[in-house]
């Protein structure tokens, strides 16, 4: 039987710290969790994403009856370097309910096999648990580098996909701007093997830059046509009954709090992220909707209609 895919749009809490946004005048109490989630309700998104490295990270105890009580689904983020690491996410993750782990994979070594390895035993730990693992594309981790994050997947087992977040791509290698054939093959190849995609738009100096700025000109288009191409690829996956779990696929918007967020000499933000955010859920709704349009391929010359 053949699985529909369907788009599933979380906001990371991390994205939710420090708003609401002012830019003058006196700073805002923050949002406190429970506000945060109704408001993820009441636009729509289908759930969060929590990182356990965010500076204001809840308990679990805490998430888990706020989630429930709002019909709201959950991933874990983590940054694991070994077992213990994977222990507390799987902790999290079922006190909370999540069945999906974003894993940074803190390994740092040259043997690409023995880190594949290490990633697929963690997999299957997960799989066990009834957690589906993703491994992300972060800097300073195993997937620092675009060349070499390639050359891993090689060795990776195929039931491993990746999380897509390219904008660590774009600033950990200061990728060039515009269309450059080498690059696109590589990026490709990344999307080629992703399971779920991570929202925020990098130039090869900013890791996030606000939307809608002159500096974004180039940036915007770019990562909105990368986005469609990785969930069509997802798409065709679950139609082949290799792709994410019941097909549901991941798109998680994910502007980050300081130092992310560029500020001003005072210390401002530049820009509201969560208008941010919904502009970037509007863009995934959108590049879902195109992924599951039919491709056209061109008529051979010579026919005619």
């Amino acid at each position: 039987m053949t699985t529909t895919a369907t788009l599933e749009v979380f906001q990371s809490l991390w994205a939710m710290e420090d708003l609401p946004w002012a830019p003058t005048g006196p700073r805002p109490t923050p949002w406190p969790l429970p506000e945060q989630l109704d408001l993820l309700v009441g636009h729509g998104f289908h759930g969060v994403a929590v990182d356990l490295g965010a500076r204001r990270v809840p308990t679990a105890a805490e998430l888990a009856p706020l989630l429930a009580e709002r019909g709201l689904r959950s991933a874990v983020v983590a940054f694991v370097a070994d077992d213990p690491a994977l222990d507390t996410a799987l902790r999290f993750a079922d006190t909370i309910g999540a069945d999906r782990i974003v894993l940074c994979a803190q390994l740092y070594t040259r043997d690409l096999a023995a880190a594949a390895a290490t990633v697929a035993r963690w997999h299957r730990r997960c799989a066990d648990a009834g957690v589906e693992l993703q491994l992300e594309t972060h800097r300073d981790t195993l997937t620092n580098d675009l060349r070499t994050t390639v050359a891993l997947l090689a060795e990776l087992d195929p039931a491993v996909l990746l999380a897509a977040d390219l904008s660590h791509f774009v600033c950990a290698n200061e990728l060039p701007d515009g269309h450059h054939p080498a690059v696109e093959e590589l990026i490709t190849a990344v999307l080629n093997r992703s399971g779920s995609a991570q929202g925020r738009i990098a130039t090869r100096c900013q890791v996030q830059i606000p939307l809608g700025f002159p500096m974004g000109g180039i940036a915007e288009p770019r990562f909105r046509a990368w986005w469609e191409q990785g969930l069509r690829a997802v798409v065709a996956r679950v139609a082949a009954g290799t792709g994410p779990r019941d097909g549901r696929v991941l798109f998680c918007t994910e502007l980050g709090t300081t130092p992310y967020a560029i500020t001003d000499a005072a210390g401002r933000e530049l820009s509201d992220r969560w208008a941010e955010a919904l502009v970037l859920k509007s863009w995934a709704e959108q590049a879902f909707a195109a992924a599951l349009a039919p491709t056209h391929s061109p008529e051979p010359e010579g026919i005619t209609r």
